[in-house]
């Protein structure tokens, strides 16, 4: 008998709470379900990014090479492939720019960028 009451008191119990949760359905959306939020970077808007990767390298085996890379840290040496390859392509800039050096006994004899160029668009 007390086990029936008991059961009974949690059917009830069950049966009020169930009705005063809130009910959810597939055909009702909310604005978070129905609105999706589409992030769009400034650089995607205003400028045109090249399919086709370009590599650019300064070597010490040309003369204008060797003048170019006298005396320059490694860092340096980046900053300046980077900038002619600008140049060289005619871009506003090269996105994902990744170098690759050679240094012996501290001296920069080679360095490369490789990157995509992007233009602004017109």
């Amino acid at each position: 008998m007390r086990y029936y009451l008991l059961s009974a008191v949690a059917v009830i119990l069950l049966g009020v709470l169930s009705a005063c949760s809130p009910k959810m359905s597939t055909r009702k959306l909310n604005a978070y379900t129905t609105v999706s939020n589409y992030n769009v970077s400034y650089n995607e808007l205003t400028m045109d990014l090249d399919k086709n990767p370009i590599t650019y390298t300064i070597d010490i085996s040309t003369e204008s090479g060797r003048m170019k890379l006298r005396n320059l840290s490694l860092d340096e040496a980046c900053d300046l492939a980077l900038v002619e390859a600008i140049m060289a392509n005619k871009c506003a800039t090269i996105f994902q720019p990744q170098y690759t050096h050679l240094v012996q006994r501290g001296k920069v004899l080679r360095i490369t960028v490789y990157g995509y160029p992007a233009r602004y668009k017109h």
